[in-house]
């Protein structure tokens, strides 16, 4: 089945390169270019890349609530759904990059859906939701995946604001423009990658502020006499703009910027050069008028003809070979945008040896960004528990009906004011997951089409990367990096290595399953240490030992399983603004009154009913500092902590729970890994925090101890602060320590054996939907003031483009927004959204 997919994929490929070739306008005896786009055209048939989406119920969330979620995964090119892999990942990063939820998903037709509770306990600031198949893992690092940030605020009820207000320290008058120098970062990018002396430039520059997100600047372009060069200039939206002018051979220019305090700094621009090549996009109009330029060494031979290149996504346009005089004087393309699909246009000018000297990136817009999601509801305002009637209509362009799959959310309204930039489905598949790092508010691109936003998105193109390929493996015919293979089923893999983190190749493997069936097996890693089991079972826990020995016979390597891409970087920014702006304040009270209601209608025997009054905590020793980020409660001591950095048992990675028996009193640990239990005193299973997040003992076992700092266990009242009446175990690990440097080597010896959990696929959760028209018996125990209303992962139109769905108003009164995305099995993004007012309930 898999091989038969497979070709006709293939097939398909091959005839839309065909198809793309036969663009070229090309003189018989000239075939450069054909050379070049036929490289293109095979690197793109052997990776086959993916893209990958999340539709969220809403951009943004508070502490306890929970996160819903559909997944579509296209092919790269076409943006049909994709059948090829079988398996996504799914996982939230704490603002530290820590992975704090992970989510194995099954792909069917490349759609699936999960959900992710953010705990109560979770500290609020901005986290990380990525999602990747592991065959996209192989187009770069890990920014490359699908990335969103999501920010999640302190609505818990057992939860102050007073965190998200961070305290300000004034700068001395002295020291100002320095702090305000370091903490804006700001940098140039010359159009085509440099500066050529005597030749128009256009300099695009992205100034970001130490929160991560753009900072708005202005000013002025001086020369080496501090001389003003140009116009002044500003940046638009989110820090980014541009400057232009004509670079003088020997100069250097820097920029003098009014920073957002007030303050100026210089920032230097890129050297001059005085011979090479120069590239120009211009836009006009229905046309992009593309300049070309050369300047070569006094007395050295004129090149040959320059060519270009241009594709959108694998769809490739050769414009004929122009020729290049060494005066720097212009050589002129002109490229109609209706031959081009919807996307970013990559230019690249080539020398006569097929080098690529020069590259810019561009877009192109034919039509609209999306298919037209019509959602209309039967009136135009509902009472509380009213049923609301929604029919949907899907059309293309020329309002003819298309048949497409689609989620749909309905929320509260104020919660799209928390993130309006936030990406969609469609910014997404045609921008962002073709770039290279971190686009802030993508969707302010797509709002509206007007000179600003064009303009805004020419910029962001002039100043970020691109990430689908380089150069120099496409024209070597060498694919670089296809290391992690398409998951069809549940799999383990990973790599043998040495104390140095070496692979160790033809390693010998014994490979143990206990659960949910016993099995033994054999096998050799191949020459890069790597190793791969597939099959396990798709709705249960699989637990396997492995055991590596050298082909010669010696223990002394390291199994490292491949739990995903490394999660490094710096901090995520912080929450955007003060928690008193009117919009943050108003859905922080709501989601906190929806969760009081919760936990007033939860049973009697919840623990997180406790009450506490009067609880006496005394001082103990703390290895970690009680303003330590990674503690919940900093004004809770715990009645024991183990130093983990000063026992030589735990440098040898011997499981967490195994070093803690027998050193905190009253607790106990029965069985051995990776069934392991844990209880103190005799009660029901502790809690788990780790690193100031709320896990479960699975997540603990898998937690080498030579990476842990200490441990802080808490029980009795000290316990019953977090909610737990079986006591806490909390777990600190190195990494998270702020002021924790990397060693050279992070793994000490080991005995060649680990001893993996590997859960079955997720299944998701089904979301509450209430019925108020059901008989009293099955009526909900609970009514809250839902902030989401309804979620539906899955719909579907037929092929008169049409479907309709039903739900219900709950307590809480205001405007609330209707979203879905989706997109249609011929790769079209579609989108829609609509309002639903519902009046306040009478008392």
């Amino acid at each position: 089945m898999t091989n038969n997919l497979r070709g006709r994929r293939l097939r398909m490929l091959a005839v839309a390169g065909l198809l793309a070739l036969a663009a070229f306008r090309l003189p018989a005896d000239d075939n450069p270019i054909q050379v070049i786009a036929q490289k293109l055209s095979a690197f793109y048939a052997t990776t086959l890349q993916e893209k990958a989406y999340l539709h969220l119920d809403r951009p943004a969330y508070g502490t306890g609530e929970t996160m819903w979620f559909s997944a579509y995964v296209v092919d790269a090119q076409l943006h049909r759904p994709d059948t090829l892999s079988k398996v996504l990942h799914v996982e939230l990063l704490s603002p530290q990059r820590r992975v704090v939820v992970r989510r194995t998903l099954k792909l069917v037709g490349g759609r699936a859906a999960g959900d992710i509770a953010l705990d109560d306990t979770l500290r609020a600031g901005t986290y990380l939701l990525r999602a990747y198949t592991n065959w996209m893992r192989n187009v770069g690092p890990p920014d490359y995946l699908y990335q969103r940030q999501v920010q999640v605020w302190p609505a818990a009820p057992n939860q102050s604001d007073a965190a998200s207000k961070a305290p300000l320290t004034p700068l001395s008058p002295s020291s100002r423009a320095v702090a305000a120098a370091a903490k804006v970062d700001v940098q140039f990018f010359p159009e085509g990658g440099s500066l050529l002396a005597g030749a128009p430039a256009t300099v695009g520059f992205k100034a970001v502020a130490a929160s991560g997100r753009g900072a708005s600047v202005s000013g002025q372009l001086l020369d080496e006499q501090n001389k003003p060069v140009g116009a002044a200039f500003t940046s638009q939206h989110a820090g980014m703009g541009r400057l232009s002018f004509v670079p003088a051979a020997g100069q250097r220019y820097h920029a003098r910027l009014r920073l957002p305090d007030g303050s100026s700094a210089d920032y230097p621009l890129p050297a001059v050069q005085a011979t090479g090549y120069a590239l120009r996009v211009l836009d006009a109009g229905e046309n992009f008028v593309v300049e070309a330029r050369y300047r070569g060494t006094p007395g050295a031979p004129v090149p040959g003809p320059a060519m270009l290149l241009t594709e959108v996504r694998g769809f490739l346009i050769g414009l004929i070979p122009r020729p290049l005089t060494d005066d720097g004087a212009p050589v002129t393309w002109r490229v109609a945008k209706a031959r081009y699909p919807s996307g970013i246009v990559h230019f690249t000018l080539f020398d006569a040896q097929n080098t690529p000297q020069a590259e810019r990136l561009a877009f192109v817009l034919n039509g609209p960004a999306a298919l037209q999601l019509a959602l209309t509801p039967d009136r135009a305002a509902y009472a509380p528990h009213d049923p609301v009637h929604v029919k949907v209509r899907v059309t293309n362009a020329a309002g003819q009906p298309v048949a497409t799959r689609f989620s749909v959310s309905v929320a509260e309204a104020g919660a799209a004011a928390l993130d309006p930039d936030a990406g969609n489905i469609a910014s997404n598949l045609l921008l962002t997951s073709d770039l290279a790092g971190y686009v802030e508010g993508p969707g302010y691109y797509f709002q509206t089409q007007t000179p600003e936003t064009t303009r805004a998105l020419d910029n962001l193109l002039l100043t970020q990367g691109w990430r689908r390929y380089v150069w120099k493996d496409v024209l070597s015919g060498q694919v670089a990096g296809l290391a992690y293979p398409r998951e069809q089923s549940l799999t383990l893999g990973g790599t043998v290595t040495g104390m140095g983190q070496r692979p160790i190749p033809n390693s010998q493997l014994t490979f143990i399953q206990t659960r949910p069936q016993r099995s033994v097996a054999t096998a050799t890693t191949g020459t890069d240490g790597r190793f791969r089991f597939i099959g396990f079972p798709e709705n249960d826990t699989s637990v396997i030992t492995l055991q590596a020995r050298r082909a010669a016979g010696g223990s002394n390597v390291i199994i490292r399983p491949d739990f995903g891409p490394p999660s490094l970087g710096p901090s995520l920014p912080p929450l955007p603004s003060p928690i008193t702006a009117p919009a943050i304040a108003d859905y922080v009270r709501r989601s906190r009154q929806q969760q009081v209601q919760e936990r007033q209608n939860r049973p009697e025997g919840d623990i997180r009913n406790i009450e506490l009054s009067n609880v006496a905590v005394t001082a103990k020793r703390a290895l970690v500092p009680p303003d330590d980020p990674r503690r919940l409660y900093p004004g809770v001591v715990a009645n024991t902590v183990v130093d983990f950095t000063t026992m030589p048992s735990a440098q040898s990675g011997i499981p967490i729970l195994t070093l803690l028996q027998g050193r905190v009193a009253g607790l106990t640990i029965s069985g051995s890994p990776p069934n392991v239990s844990a209880q103190i005193r005799g009660s029901g299973s502790p809690q788990f925090i780790l690193d100031g997040v709320r896990t479960d003992i699975d997540m603990i076992n898998n937690i080498p101890s030579n990476d842990v700092e200490s441990v802080e266990v808490f029980k009795g009242a000290e316990a019953a602060i977090f909610g737990s009446s079986g006591g806490v175990i909390a777990i600190y690990t190195k990494r998270a320590d702020r002021n924790y440097k990397e060693p050279a080597s992070p793994f000490t010896v080991e005995n060649g054996i680990v001893t993996v959990r590997l859960p079955g696929f997720y299944r998701a959760q089904e979301f509450y939907q209430p019925r108020y028209g059901a008989p009293v018996m099955n009526a909900p125990t609970m009514d809250a003031r839902r902030l989401t209303l309804y979620w539906d992962p899955a719909m579907s139109t037929d092929a008169s483009g049409q479907t309709e769905f039903v739900f219900y108003t709950a307590d809480g009164g205001g405007n609330f927004q209707i979203t879905a995305e989706g997109i249609s099995l011929a790769g079209d993004p579609s989108r829609g959204t609509g309002q639903v007012y519902v009046a306040p309930k009478q008392r």
